[in-house]
């Protein structure tokens, strides 16, 4: 039986969509706001090894900027959380969290959504992005390496709650980049 917070989503079908044209035709794109952050907390708490607290998504609230979500017929299927942040001396935007729901990853939603937060941080004249990426996640390292992402340090003991505890600080020079890789 799911957990409670897992009803929001009991009709969404777990099998793969049919078409891929289909699917990029029917995702759309919105803003978090305080109406939606309930949805994205369990959008979260369904695929993310963290459980984040309630003020990590009180703080999204008010950083609103670099944040979209990516809907298929009203069902939230994706999202990306970003906000504004200092790393060695420079604004630049962190990546807290980009998810997409097992059934509709590889459709290139995770692509889109990464694509709108970079256009995000041109409007607002940030020259990079950066994350930490957990070590042993390979499928997260491959994905952005494939988005112009370079892993500048890794960091041992990172996570607390996570085996293995170590990650990669990735970042994104977005000044020698296009929106596109």
């Amino acid at each position: 039986m799911p957990a409670p917070e897992a009803r929001i989503f009991e009709n969404i079908k777990t099998e793969k969509p049919a078409t891929r044209k289909l699917l990029e035709l029917d995702i759309k794109f919105g803003d978090l706001t305080d109406k939606n952050v309930e949805q994205f907390r369990i959008l979260n708490y369904l695929n993310l090894p963290v459980i984040y607290s309630e003020d990590f998504y009180r703080r999204l609230i008010n950083n609103l900027r670099y944040s979209k979500l990516a809907y298929l017929k009203d069902v939230l299927v994706g999202a990306i959380s970003c906000k504004e942040d200092d790393y060695e001396g420079e604004r630049v935007v962190y990546i807290m969290t980009i998810t997409i729901l097992k059934p509709y990853r590889r459709y290139g939603i995770a692509s889109k959504l990464l694509e709108q937060a970079v256009k995000d941080c041109a409007k607002g004249n940030i020259k990079k992005m950066n994350l930490h990426v957990q070590s042993s996640n390979q499928s997260a390292l491959e994905f952005y390496k494939k988005h112009g992402f370079e892993i500048a340090a890794k960091l041992d003991d990172y996570y607390t709650d996570l085996q293995p505890a170590d990650c990669y600080v990735l970042v994104k020079n977005l000044e020698q980049s296009t929106t596109s890789q």
